[in-house]
């Protein structure tokens, strides 16, 4: 799934044209992550008549689950609430 330094072996950038225009998106980072954020910026230039959204939670590095747990569950049951 990933190479030696864990960059990914297929990254999704290179497939975003693949996924349903209607089908909507939101990125989540961590703030201190350094995971770079301009891939999901470069998402939103792929689909610019698709629903993207990139969400930073303050106080997370990459595993923002485990460093951020409620304000985590908090984005994914907003991201939930917001779909169908």
């Amino acid at each position: 799934m990933t190479q030696a330094l864990g960059w990914a072996r297929r990254p999704m950038l290179e497939r975003i044209h693949l996924l349903p225009r209607e089908l909507p998106i939101t990125l989540i980072y961590g703030a201190e992550s350094w995971i770079d954020t301009s891939t999901g910026r470069r998402v939103r230039e792929l689909r610019p008549d698709s629903y993207v959204r990139h969400l930073a939670i303050a106080g997370a590095s990459h595993h923002v689950y485990a460093d951020q747990p409620a304000a985590f569950n908090v984005a994914v049951q907003e991201i939930c609430d917001s779909v169908d």
